[in-house]
């Protein structure tokens, strides 16, 4: 990484101001390469708000030849965002957003880039600043939305097709130094799984699957296809659903991706695992509870959707 700031630079500097969880994180990666693709000389520094931002960023967007550094201080975007020639975000209701733009060098180094900036503005007072408080109705106007306009998260991300995002196809990459350390656990045919589900939970989260539905699961995977391995992934902090085969939750995130990049399919409720292991081009079982499936479901993907608790 560049011990200097993007802005330091003589290209085109971006600063993206990291906020996410891990399924937003993997997701916003749509974005930066969005970017990209309009700045294709940009350099960009990623900025983390939290602690474990620094391993999401590193796992997700280090293998981009634009990415300039990753800096683990959100109080220097503050200090600094204005000195970027664009400076944004991707919130979590799946809005983009910018803080800072240089339409004067962007004219002159990124024309293209300045103008779907300007057309993302235009979207955004339509759609979202209008509506007050609009960081907190834009959710609900996503979901309900999705239903009729039939469209599912990456229509908003792309903030209504301004930029140029897809659903289809793996969108990341493992690291090739991790390899040799996923050969070593010789897991043969093998499915994923994770439980949601954290050792000290007071109450269950709203759109984790109940244990016994896990457990229930593995046992039937267990009798009808005996020679598969079953292999639970996730946090360190996460349950373990009893009667799986291996369980590898908490490992190194680079790790875990060779561990989903190669499984036959992953199972597990919708959240973040589920967005990493379809970024991976893995298909994926998926549970939905309260999440609502019209907004966060993939087509290609496997959508079970509860009777009993679905919005």
């Amino acid at each position: 990484m560049a011990e200097n700031f993007a802005f330091e630079s003589d290209e085109v500097s971006v600063a993206f101001r990291f906020m996410h969880g891990l399924g937003d994180s993997v997701v916003a990666r749509k974005v930066f390469d969005a970017i990209i693709e309009l700045a294709p000389n940009c350099r960009v520094d990623i900025f983390c708000m939290r602690p474990n931002h620094h391993a999401f960023a590193e796992a997700f967007y280090g293998d981009s030849p634009n990415l300039n550094s990753i800096v683990d201080d959100i109080e220097l975007y503050k200090k600094f965002f204005s000195r970027y020639d664009l400076a944004l975000w991707v919130m979590g209701t799946h809005a983009v957003v910018w803080d800072a733009l240089n339409g004067q060098r962007l004219q002159i180094d990124a024309p293209k880039l300045l103008s779907t900036m300007e057309r993302l503005e235009e979207y955004n007072q339509e759609n979202f600043f209008d509506f007050k408080p609009w960081s907190y109705s834009a959710p609900l106007r996503n979901v309900a939305m999705s239903r009729i306009l039939n469209k599912n998260f990456h229509h908003f991300l792309s903030s209504g097709g301004v930029l140029n995002i897809h659903e289809d196809g793996a969108w990341l990459k493992v690291a090739p130094k991790f390899q040799a350390a996923f050969d070593a656990l010789k897991l043969g045919h093998y499915i994923t799984i994770y439980s949601n589900i954290s050792r000290n939970e007071v109450r269950p989260k709203a759109k984790a699957w109940p244990m016994r539905y896990l457990v229930e699961y593995v046992a039937a995977v267990k009798k009808i296809f005996p020679a598969l391995t079953i292999v639970q992934v996730g946090g360190s902090d996460e349950r373990e659903i009893p009667n799986v085969d291996k369980n590898f939750s908490g490992r190194d995130l680079e790790l875990t991706k060779h561990i989903l990049a190669n499984s036959l399919l992953h199972v597990g409720c919708e959240g973040g695992l589920i967005h990493l292991a379809t970024a991976l081009g893995t298909r994926c079982l998926v549970f939905f509870g309260v999440s609502d499936w019209h907004y966060f479901a993939y087509a290609q993907n496997i959508n079970v959707v509860s009777e009993v608790c679905s919005p």
